[in-house]
């Protein structure tokens, strides 16, 4: 008799929950995901509900200063090339830095490509996820019905649903309306009103691009300098530029020379805010934080906003002076209307079970460092498993890498997938232990000198395990091993466009996974395809120039 699939529960179904069930089932699992919402891809799906989500993006001509905005919404910050799933292409019609729209039709495709919405149970509301240790499984409580019993769980229910709001002197005194961007739907709303967006980050420049033309008066305030970039530079997206070669030698100098890793690191993307824009001592934009501790701003609007006197920067808030006034740390005070925080979120682990709480043993030195911001700092091998139940329960959503989320995920979702199915081994609990509590201490350092993401980690060093975990093979095959050389000797065409061409989700599928991850036959020629359009990008622009 044929022995039954392991059941697998996926909880939250936007992209890293999706990508979750899509990989679980790749390799033979009983996968069933759930989401409380009535759609897929979470944050990706427009609502006027009190929850984080993008904003419908349109392009317009701004009122009375001859500005034509690249969007008011929300757009993707890092091109379909580099944004996608590892083996699952945008469509040919959509633009490189697409619309929230058209972002939600990829993903809503992406699963009936791959046929798997008979898998979903959408409109579920999971009230908590427990170990039942006798039967050595874990228990999915649903509101509204029994519960139901799994072998695995992956928890995928994202770090953005808490709001962060940080504590200002006076403020229950301010009478005015007060809002965390994951509320902020409707900028016609704000119309002539008075209003301070609080936090230098993409979603707090959207949201002030988004109120120009509706509000009387737009301050953008920030408690840090921060570099701003563009999506293109001459009409390439600037990731493109993003080559294996060059990741190879930034990882090199992030693993043996971390200071000047940094030191590299920020001047690259300086170079980049410098050639597209010319910055003004009196936004307070620069001096910038590291980029380990900010990471730069990209936007296309801010910079023409500022200069335009759109947009207002002021430092950042010290107190509430009265039922609709603040006072800056500079002195100045300001009559406002509205205060909008755009100052992140939380990662919550509430659904789990106390006992299995990745956070409950998290290090003091977390909690004393400036940066931590109260954040909780989940205790996690590779940021991705449990070390209570590494076997059977994982974490999505807690992985911090310079690139989209898209792919990242895919590459975690294939990683578990792999070690679940026994195809890839874990560790010992006790090197398991040491890994992380090396993590811990790396992210202590960074957040004692600055604000930092729980989620951040030396990206060179995670790769190459996610990698190996995978069995994608990528590091092998472009590394000094026999591998690499066979590859160099054998198809040199296919090597240099994998090192110095754009580094591109699909590389993540296009080597044979020797029994590990599903190879997809059509990898090649999709990065054939991004590669000939980049150099053909690339000899218009050379040609006009020359003109």
């Amino acid at each position: 008799m044929d022995k039954q699939p392991q059941k697998v529960a996926v909880i939250g179904l936007g992209v890293a929950g999706l990508v979750a069930v899509k990989n679980m089932l790749e390799v033979g699992f009983d996968v069933t995901g759930f989401d409380r919402s009535e759609y897929v891809g979470g944050l990706w799906h427009y609502t006027e509900e009190d929850k984080t989500s993008v904003l419908p993006s349109k392009r317009i001509a701004h009122p009375g200063q001859g500005l034509s905005l690249t969007a008011l919404g929300t757009i993707i910050n890092i091109s379909k090339e580099r944004a996608a799933f590892t083996d699952f292409p945008y469509p040919d019609s959509t633009p490189s830095h697409c619309p929230s729209g058209k972002v939600e039709e990829y993903i809503e495709s992406y699963v009936d490509y791959f046929n798997f919405r008979d898998k979903l149970r959408l409109g579920v509301s999971v009230e908590k996820v427990r170990r039942d240790d006798e039967r050595n499984r874990w228990v999915v409580d649903i509101q509204g019905t029994e519960p139901e019993y799994f072998d695995k769980v992956i928890m995928a229910t994202g770090g953005n649903n808490r709001p962060h709001i940080p504590k200002v002197e006076g403020m229950e005194q301010f009478e005015g309306e007060v809002l965390h961007s994951r509320a902020f739907k409707r900028p016609e709303l704000f119309k002539g009103k008075r209003v301070v967006v609080v936090g230098l980050s993409n979603t707090g420049a959207d949201t002030a691009a988004a109120l120009c033309g509706n509000a009387e008066k737009v301050w953008l305030s920030r408690s840090h300098g921060a570099i701003v970039i563009p999506r293109k530079r001459d009409g390439i997206p600037f990731d493109h530029t993003l080559t294996a070669r060059t990741m190879a030698l930034m990882g090199m100098f992030e693993s043996t020379f971390p200071r000047l890793y940094e030191i590299i690191f920020n001047a690259i993307c300086k170079k980049m805010q410098d050639n597209a824009f010319k910055m003004r001592p009196e936004w307070g934009l620069s001096p910038a934080d590291s980029v380990l501790h900010t990471l730069p701003v990209v936007s296309d609007n801010l910079i023409p906003l500022l200069e335009a006197g759109d947009i207002t920067s002021v430092p950042k808030i010290k107190r509430v002076t009265g039922s609709r006034e603040v006072e800056l740390t500079d002195g100045t005070r300001l009559a406002v209307d509205t205060i909008i925080w755009c100052t992140g979120y939380k990662a919550d682990f509430s659904l789990v079970d106390p006992s299995a709480d990745p956070t409950r043993n998290t290090t003091p030195k977390w909690a004393e460092a400036i940066g931590s911001r109260g954040k909780p700092l989940p205790r996690l091998y590779r940021n991705l498993f449990s070390l209570d139940h590494p076997d059977s329960l994982a974490f999505m959503g807690n992985v911090l890498v310079a690139t989209s989320a898209f792919p990242i995920s895919d590459l975690c979702a294939m990683a578990i997938a792999q070690i679940w199915k026994g195809n890839s081994p874990l560790p010992s609990i006790g090197e398991m232990n040491r890994v992380t509590d090396k993590q811990h201490e790396l992210i202590c350092k960074l957040a004692n000198k600055g604000s930092v993401s729980p989620g951040s980690l030396r990206q060179t060093n995670w790769l190459v395990w996610a990698d190996k975990a995978a069995g994608a093979q990528v590091y092998e095959h472009l590394g000094w091993g026999l591998k690499g050389w066979k590859l160099w000797w054998n198809d040199r065409a296919l090597y240099r466009m994998l090192m110095d061409g754009i580094f591109t989700p699909f590389v993540w599928r296009v080597f044979d996974g020797e029994g590990k991850r599903k190879k997809w036959d059509g990898a090649r020629e999709a990065i054939e395809k991004v590669n000939a359009e980049l150099a053909a990008a690339k000899a218009r622009n050379k040609n006009k120039k020359s003109q």
